[in-house]
């Protein structure tokens, strides 16, 4: 008994710290406090995986367009293994398409994110399509300007594929024009801090947070045309 009531108390201080610990990060994306580093060029295992995203992009026509590094958990910044609270970031810009691509480098994994901006005319509401396959993306909820669909393990060109036919959805829904942005990791980090503080509003978010965490799964692999139709 005394064993079952040991591993309960650890179990729950473990769910507390992880959550707590999540908390304050969402809290400093909503502030714009994270902090960024600029890159003159992509270094460490980053260095080979970014090379293989931008080979891809310019056959496509992308431009390259931005290399930061961000410190995801500022609170954490003494912890001994530094590094690995750190993601590298090299974006790329479609001017043709007026869409972005945005490479994320995590803890030896590289990510990718295609995201198109629109503007409706009418009332001027800004709205974003983002597709992606990093499988966290559904950690937390999104706000209703944001069509977010992740398909974990796509190559670039699935994804892409992916993201034309989300595009296509969207624009088959309303008058939305697509909006010409020349600097994706500043737009990234914008949408960035506009979820977190959506998400910071919702009542009991800090509580709802493991919620969110077990039941993101059940998004994945699903169109905007599923998640949002």
């Amino acid at each position: 008994m005394l064993y079952y009531l040991i591993g309960a108390v650890v179990l729950v201080g473990l769910l507390w710290f992880v959550t707590n610990t999540t908390a304050r990060a969402i809290e400093h994306l909503r502030e714009g406090t994270a902090l960024r580093r600029d890159l003159p060029a992509p270094t460490g295992a980053f260095a080979p995986a970014h090379a293989a995203v931008d080979a891809w992009a310019r056959s496509r026509g992308y431009q390259a367009a931005g290399l930061t590094r961000v410190l995801a958990y500022p609170e954490l910044a003494g912890a001994s293994d530094e590094e690995k609270l750190w993601e590298d970031m090299g974006a790329w810009l479609d001017r043709a398409h007026r869409r972005m691509l945005v490479a994320q480098f995590v803890q030896g994994r590289t990510f990718h994110h295609f995201i198109t901006l629109y503007r409706n005319p009418t009332d001027g509401r800004e709205v974003m399509v983002n597709t992606t396959d990093l499988p966290a993306e559904f950690f937390l909820p999104q706000p209703p300007n944001h069509y977010v669909q992740a398909f974990p393990g796509r190559s670039l060109d699935e994804l892409l594929a992916l993201h034309e036919q989300a595009e296509a959805w969207l624009e088959g829904r309303g008058e939305y024009e697509r909006v010409l942005e020349t600097l994706p990791l500043e737009v990234l980090d914008r949408l960035t801090r506009e979820r977190a503080g959506y998400v910071t509003r919702l009542p009991l978010w800090k509580p709802r947070l493991l919620w969110w965490q077990l039941t993101k799964g059940r998004y994945l692999n699903k169109p905007v045309s599923a998640l949002y139709g």
